[in-house]
């Protein structure tokens, strides 16, 4: 059944020179490089804070170095230093450590505070944007939709952050999007508070069989206590049989700088189809059941836990993977492993691929050379069939089985950044964004600090 909508007049909200669909961890500092960049600049975000993953939905763990050195810059770096200046940080190593863990509360209040000292710049809350208003293939507006009704934003360049890629399906650009069973799960986090920690890192290093690989990472300098699964832990245990799928699943568990505070970032749901919204309700109805099933099994059977209690649910499942770009370029797992460099790069980054199996049981793992870095290029972010829109967050065009590189959160915030610059350039100047010179689109981001890993004896595409 189809309901046929009456055409109504809508008020326009405002004309900018860039608008970002999408306040997450992305287009937070999306709107950062373009409003510094001179554009006048609209951010519009679901949520009633800024930062999704980064803050409010308490995904804690935040990675920057190339395992030598730091290989993220610009405003994301600055970002999280504003972060440690608030005490949210514990003394990170930004060129060693492999992960460094954050208070998302202190962030969710740094970007708010960066964002009140911009002129350029401005923030819409509670609001999602629904329809695109196009003029042939080039996108010219959209629609939004908030407590104060239907209305209308235009703007020069508009960059898609919405994770799903929504902007770019709402003005009818081809994507790509797996079927949902052979998607990357999603998942639901929750912060867990009155944890003994240090009773926790005792378990665990009085007992070396279970310091598998990755399966935990407590030595880790500033990395505080990071552990994956409880097979080991709940060997020999009886369980019920509706909990049997527990042994093997997807729990990962971690330290923050608070005390007694971890966070739990479980498998919730397989099968998601990220841009369904039923069956987002559905999956994140399954998520905070299988949090209070693993919770009960983490009091009884590791030490540590036992007077632990859930704090906090993220607002929203964190969707993992859906709908992505198709532009020039995709990258894979062989582009990103043998550290690729392309002309057109925005920047250089490295970490580790995650790839969390379709079935929620497992993550594996593969690691670059350390002191290399691969290249984003430019075309792995804009479409190829809709002008006037970028791409940046984990949208861009990369396999399902490398995108858990891609779309870690500090290379999110410097696409964010990078897509920020190109869209006020394209504004500024006319052009469409895929039109910057590539020497200009290298000079411009590396006078705002964005990190290229030099190409050495990498392998480098000339075109």
């Amino acid at each position: 059944m189809i309901y046929r909508e009456p055409a109504q007049e809508i008020p326009v909200f405002g004309t900018y020179d860039v608008v970002v669909a999408g306040g997450g961890t992305a287009g937070m500092i999306a709107g950062l490089g373009a409003a510094r960049s001179g554009a006048k600049t609209l951010v519009i975000e679901r949520m009633g804070y800024l930062g999704g993953q980064f803050t409010g939905f308490m995904n804690t763990s935040w990675t920057c170095s190339d395992q030598i050195k730091r290989c993220v810059g610009g405003i994301a770096y600055e970002y999280f230093q504003r972060i440690e200046e608030l005490g949210g940080v514990e003394n990170p190593d930004y060129d060693r450590d492999a992960y460094i863990l954050y208070d998302s509360e202190r962030a969710k209040y740094a970007i708010t505070d960066m964002y009140e000292k911009e002129e350029n710049l401005d923030a819409l809350y509670l609001t999602m944007v629904t329809k695109a208003i196009m003029e042939g293939r080039k996108l010219k507006g959209v629609i939004i939709e908030n407590k104060s009704g239907r209305q209308a934003v235009f703007a020069k360049q508009f960059i898609d952050c919405t994770g799903d890629a929504d902007l770019l399906e709402f003005s009818g650009s081809h994507y790509e999007e797996l079927e949902p069973e052979n998607q990357h799960p999603a998942s639901l986090i929750a912060k867990i508070s009155n944890v003994d920690v240090e009773k926790l890192k005792e378990y665990y290093e009085a007992r070396p069989k279970l310091q598998k690989g990755e399966r935990y990472l407590g030595h880790l300098p500033h990395a505080g206590f990071y552990g994956f699964r409880l097979a080991e832990e709940l060997e020999g245990i009886t369980l019920p049989e509706e909990l049997e799928y527990l042994r093997d699943w997807f729990i990962l568990f971690y330290s923050t700088p608070n005390p007694g505070e971890m966070i739990l970032n479980m498998t919730g749901t397989t099968a998601l189809d990220g841009t369904d919204a039923a069956a987002v309700s559905r999956g994140t109805d399954m998520s905070i059941k299988r949090m209070w099933q693993v919770l009960p099994l983490f009091r009884k059977y590791v030490p540590g836990f036992e007077h632990a209690f859930i704090a906090a649910t993220a607002p929203a499942l964190g969707v993992r993977e859906s709908r992505k770009v198709i532009g020039g370029v995709r990258l894979t797992c062989e582009t990103i492993l043998n550290a690729q460099k392309y002309p057109d790069a925005v920047c250089s980054y490295q970490s580790p691929l995650g790839y969390h199996t379709p079935d929620g049981k497992d993550i594996t793992f593969a690691r670059m050379k350390p002191g290399t870095a691969y290249d984003i290029p430019l075309r792995s972010m804009v479409p190829a069939d809709v002008d006037g829109v970028i791409a940046a967050g984990r949208n861009i065009s990369v396999e399902s089985k490398a995108c858990g590189s891609t779309r870690s959160m500090s290379n999110c915030m410097t696409l964010g950044h990078c897509a920020g610059v190109i869209a006020a350039w394209a504004a500024e100047n006319g052009r469409e964004m895929r039109e910057i010179p590539n020497d200009t689109l290298r000079r411009i981001l590396k006078e705002q600090d964005i990190y290229f890993a030099e190409a050495d004896n990498e392998t480098t595409v000339k075109e």
